[in-house]
């Protein structure tokens, strides 16, 4: 046995991955076949695959598979668009006589010319992925929009050659217009899918210095890198591999990897990962891993299998079509052959047919969930709030458990000054001392301290020295200082809180005061956490942190499940275990080690700051703090409600009209031109309705 990945165009749906995976299932030597929608990716294990029977096995089904080495084809949004562009642009002087003293009338033939551009032009992919379900006896609303612009646009040149006033071209090109808005949306959701694993192996550095046996450095490609190569990591440069370090002491930052916000000591012997930062000095470092062996890729891995395992919400249309259309065509058979038999004239019993198929099709439908969403989208941006895939959206209205990252979420991400202690010097005077040696320095600490300074005059410091893993010594004022851990100084420090790194300030023997910085809660943070607990969520914490911090501040904030040492695989587990029971689940976090977690919840919400743990997250809050979260909960709510006002009006439309055009009722206030008017209302209502969501918060 054998495993193969493969590109698939074409799909749009859950329905298609249905299909698709059934069609690559039929072939003869496929043990197995998993579509992932959000990368367009078939995954198919057998023995002795042809990437040409596969092929054909889909192209009956109106999709089009390709290797993955071929260059990519063009953006399926730019095709989207430019076919939205082309409908529009026939169809409108098409409805221009419905405008109040417009007063353009269009030879019949030109209306026809005009008309099969929308349908059979723009329209053609309905056309496509309808012949390919019908050779397989399917239907779904791609055969009910063909077959109804199809008779449409039949109607519209049998009447035409009659004489009439008014053939209803308008109607085909309409229905295909309005429903190309809502595949436009859905090419622009997919397109940016993908997006999450390039951001994230983004993060590994392209270039390294690798070491050779002579001790000489060269700049290399990190992807040439192998185990057991040597390459050196020099301050503010991100580690380029996971590997031992071999000599060199330096402060890791890891707090986008882990979510340990402090920087971690490292040094001969200490494992170091790839993406890290590297302060104070430099590393050399053995390579373990590289390139698609790193913790980073197999992140991106489990980021992608989470969104293809993830089952998408359906929209609404699709769940009824395999019902609603087959009724439909037959409601239409029985109308035409009903009235043939009562009048005896098949010219007679064709009006109705023709009104029931115009009048059943799904443009209110189709337009009940995309336009309700592109106005809670523009709605949400101006609020703060990205939305990348609007069934996240969708989703986060129904969540029943939210699930927080720590550092950098509920808390700042960074350390700032909880306290001075010092019997010998004001306080002040020990916050500018300490900030002056620290002024030029990266170290987080060092900014932690240097933020709390803003409003100081620092001094210049001379004979400034580090030393990574311990502190910082030089001259401010003529004053020899080191600011620095209890090991470093040499000095006892008295018992600190837990969770609070505290540095001395020293001069020669006499410790001048301490400095306690902490990891501090957002202020909102409480605040939030009480109004999503009134709306009914269940709250808990996940973090890389040390258990005991969590543990901590899970009980200072009434979170009843509050984890720590938690890798990203653990954050993807519980997460997994919570849908599994049912809950439905949004996870919030800020940092790479939250990528995977984001990817496997119904609805997961980064916070500002790193763009691949953004490009990971369906919904981006934009602007800082955690208040954008509660309101992008309560339009998410609200947006549900316009998305459900919508669908009852377009099934309630169909259940009200198709009976009356099936019993011929509307023939006498103008048939199948009725029936392209009230599609038209009916749309018009949706549409409106829709917009109200514009000015929502």
């Amino acid at each position: 046995m054998s495993i193969h990945t493969f590109r698939v165009e074409g799909m749009s749906c859950a329905s298609c991955v249905r299909r698709v995976e059934k069609a690559l299932a039929a072939v003869p030597g496929v043990a197995h076949a998993q579509v992932n929608l959000a990368t367009e990716e078939a995954r198919v294990e057998g023995a002795e695959l042809s990437l040409e029977v596969l092929g054909r096995a889909l192209e009956a089904r109106g999709y089009h598979l390709v290797s993955p080495t071929d260059e990519p084809a063009p953006e399926a949004t730019r095709g989207a668009l430019l076919r939205l562009i082309l409908a529009w642009v026939v169809t409108l002087p098409l409805m221009a006589p419905m405008l109040p003293g417009l007063h353009l009338h269009l030879p019949w033939p030109i209306q026809a010319l005009l008309s099969a551009g929308a349908v059979f032009g723009a329209g053609w992919p309905f056309f496509r992925r309808a012949f390919g379900q019908l050779r397989k006896l399917e239907s779904t609303m791609d055969t009910l929009v063909a077959l109804g612009a199809l008779v449409s646009w039949a109607f519209g040149l049998y009447e035409g050659w009659r004489g009439s006033m008014h053939p209803p071209f308008e109607t085909a090109a309409a229905l295909v217009s309005f429903l190309l808005v809502g595949k436009y949306l859905e090419a622009r959701a997919k397109h940016r899918a993908t997006h999450s694993l390039e951001a994230l192996l983004k993060l590994a550095p392209a270039m390294a210095s690798r070491l050779g046996e002579d001790g000489l450095e060269e700049e290399v490609p990190t992807r040439i890198l192998m185990a057991g190569d040597r390459v050196r990591v020099r301050p503010g440069s991100a580690i380029p591999v996971d590997g031992i370090v071999l000599s060199g002491q330096a402060e890791v930052e890891e707090a986008l990897l882990t979510g340990e916000p402090l920087p971690v000591p490292k040094g001969p012997g200490d494992g170091v990962q790839v993406g890290a930062m590297v302060h104070g000095g430099a590393l050399e470092v053995q390579v373990q891993s590289a390139g698609q062996g790193t913790w980073l890729a197999r992140l991106a891995r489990q980021v992608a299998e989470a969104q293809g395992s993830r089952a998408p919400i359906q929209e609404v249309a699709d769940k009824v079509s395999a019902v609603f259309v087959p009724a439909i065509l037959v409601l239409a058979a029985l109308t035409l052959v009903g009235w043939w038999i009562a009048t005896g004239s098949l010219l007679l019993a064709w009006r109705p047919a023709v009104t029931v198929l115009v009048i059943a099709c799904p443009c209110a439908l189709g337009l009940a969930t995309p336009v309700a969403m592109a106005a809670a989208l523009g709605s949400a941006a101006r609020g703060g709030l990205l939305v990348r895939q609007a069934e996240a959206m969708e989703r986060l209205a129904d969540v029943t458990d939210l699930v927080f990252d720590k550092t950098g979420t509920l808390t700042l991400g960074r350390p700032t000054l909880k306290e001075i202690q010092s019997p010998q010097l004001p306080r002040e005077e020990i916050l500018r001392l300490a900030a002056a040696l620290e002024r030029d320095s990266e170290h987080p600490l060092a900014r932690g301290i240097r933020g709390a300074a803003q409003a100081l005059s620092l001094p210049e410091a001379q004979d400034f020295r580090a030393f990574p893993g311990g502190g910082v010594e030089g001259r401010v004022e003529g004053r020899a200082l080191r600011l620095g851990n209890e090991a470093f100084l040499g000095l006892p420090f008295p018992e600190i809180p837990e969770g609070t790194v505290t540095v001395g300030l020293a001069e020669g023997s006499t410790l001048l005061g301490l400095i306690l910085l902490e990891d501090a809660l957002r202020p909102e943070t409480p605040r939030v956490l009480d109004a999503l607990r009134r709306q009914g969520l269940r709250i808990h914490l996940l973090s890389g942190d040390r258990p005991e911090v969590v543990r901590r501040l899970g009980t200072q904030l009434g979170i009843e499940e509050a984890r720590g040492g938690c890798k990203p695989e653990d954050k993807q587990k519980r997460i997994q275990e919570l849908q599994a029971a049912g809950a439905i689940v949004a996870f919030v976090g800020d940092g790479v080690n939250d990528a995977s977690a984001l990817a496997q919840a119904d609805a997961g919400i980064s916070l500002p700051g790193l763009e691949a743990t953004q490009a990971a997250a369906p919904l981006n809050l934009l602007r800082e703090g955690l208040d954008p979260l509660l309101q992008a909960h309560a339009l998410a709510r609200r947006t549900r409600s316009v998305v459900r006002q919508n669908l009852a009006w377009a099934f309630g439309y169909n259940l009200v009209l198709v009976p009356l055009a099936a019993f011929n009722l509307l023939d006498k206030l103008g048939g199948p031109a009725l029936a392209g008017a009230a599609m038209g209302l009916s749309s018009l209502t949706v549409v409106l309705n829709a917009l109200r969501l514009r000015n929502a918060r």
